[in-house]
């Protein structure tokens, strides 16, 4: 039987450990949304010059980096 002084210390110790789990696991996808589109933008770059330096240049090696600036400026948009 779960009396009422128990159940109080329950929901104390889930009120403080709920906040806590759902910031560690938080942080890091805020973080990566937050880095992702500078590093998107930095491989676009990478990719970009790649495709201007292979011979014969063909727009088919431009699409990587494209797609690269593409997801970078959708994902600065939504976040």
């Amino acid at each position: 039987m779960v009396t009422l002084l128990s159940l109080c210390l329950i929901c104390l110790a889930a009120l403080i450990f709920i906040p806590v789990v759902l910031v560690l696991v938080g942080l890091p996808f805020l973080l990566m949304m937050a880095l992702l589109p500078w590093l998107l933008r930095i491989v676009g770059v990478v990719l970009l010059l790649k495709a201007l330096f292979e011979q014969p240049v063909r727009w088919e090696n431009f699409m990587p980096a494209i797609i690269a600036f593409a997801l970078s400026i959708l994902i600065g948009w939504i976040v």
